[in-house]
């Protein structure tokens, strides 16, 4: 059951509440948003009323909040009578919390996250059954990183060893989890490896420093952070390959194969094989179906500006649109995809 069910005109109630919300079992909502409102360009789209959503990120200057941002304002401009409002949050397990509780409507979420909420194994959190999705946007890639000076060769390696796990209770550590589990760790419990809870931009300063071993990166394709240990010199990219990436693949759904092309990284001339989970255009159940089928539309209609807004967004694709959502598809976006024949 979700905690509480809002309408989908709230736009008031949702700005005072960004503003009041606090820190205390989730990371606050940052005030740099996003408006996309103002006149709308003569698309032949219009809405038959006024509508006003916020919709949740991740941390500021991210890519994931740069793509909210970006999509936010691409769709508001497009659709007359539609206003988004971008904001920075602590992420997917975040934005799935304050979509429960109405405080936003739309998210850029990791499919994993949405699909341990909508089966209620997310760690503290009840069953979210409210989570629809409208379309995967990117990969998030894993770059499994281990130390220049490291003697690790494999993820069946890592006993006994300190890593970079993700931030406490984020999508990054969901993926950690999910990956050390396969490989028979537990980090939690056992402590057959030394946890080390922090972002992937935590986690550069530590490699450099010589004070972790290993680390999962979740990014889209090229990453700056890795960017920026490739140029530094201080780690490998280990593959996630063969027998091993077929068997976890077939564990865990929302993963989908993934292979960093060689020279995206400085020093890495070999296409690198790894896994990826998409990250998928989140809304509430509640949002309006006619909202959710113009959004869709004109996200699919203008795919060309939309993959300007980054480049990890030209991964969208026919085949692409609804693989690893991790959650049902609203009417709306359902309701499209089948006016087009692609469902």
């Amino acid at each position: 059951m979700r905690n509480m069910k809002t309408g989908t005109k709230m736009a008031a109630a949702v700005l005072g509440t960004v503003i009041a919300l606090t820190a205390c079992s989730a990371p606050q909502l940052i005030d740099q948003t996003t408006a996309a409102s103002g006149e709308a360009v003569e698309t032949g789209t219009a809405l038959s009323q006024e509508y006003s959503f916020t919709v949740g990120t991740s941390s500021s200057g991210g890519t994931v909040y740069a793509i909210g941002a970006g999509l936010s304002n691409l769709l508001g401009t497009k659709i007359e009578g539609l206003t988004l409002r971008a904001v920075a949050t602590g992420g997917a397990v975040d934005n799935i919390n304050l979509m429960g509780n109405g405080e936003i409507q739309i998210s850029l979420n990791a499919a994993n996250t949405n699909y341990m909420a909508g089966e209620g194994t997310l760690a503290g959190m009840e069953k979210q059954e409210n989570l629809r999705g409208i379309c995967t946007l990117y990969p998030s890639v894993i770059h499994f990183l281990v130390s220049k000076d490291s003697k690790i060769t494999n993820a069946s390696e890592l006993k006994g060893t300190s890593g970079c796990v993700g931030a406490a209770g984020s999508a990054s550590e969901c993926y950690s989890s999910d990956i050390l589990g396969f490989y028979g760790y537990d980090y939690k419990e056992r402590k057959d490896v030394e946890p080390v809870f922090t972002s992937s931009t935590g986690a550069v300063d530590l490699f450099k420093d010589g004070h972790i071993e290993w680390a999962f990166f979740p990014l889209g394709v090229p990453g700056s952070n890795v960017l920026d240990l490739a140029m530094s010199g201080k780690i490998n990219i280990l593959p996630i390959a063969g027998e091993d990436q077929k068997k976890l693949l077939e564990q865990y759904s929302y993963y989908v194969p993934y292979t960093i092309p060689g020279g995206t990284y400085q020093g890495f001339d070999e296409d690198i094989d790894t896994i990826a989970c998409a990250i998928a255009l989140t809304v509430d159940e509640s949002v309006d179906e006619e909202v959710v089928y113009q959004m869709t539309k004109c996200i699919w209609e203008n795919i060309s500006e939309v993959q300007q807004i980054a480049d990890s967004l030209k991964w969208m694709t026919k085949e692409t649109a609804m693989d690893g959502l991790g959650v049902p598809l609203h009417p709306g976006a359902e309701r499209y995809y089948k006016e087009i024949g692609w469902i």
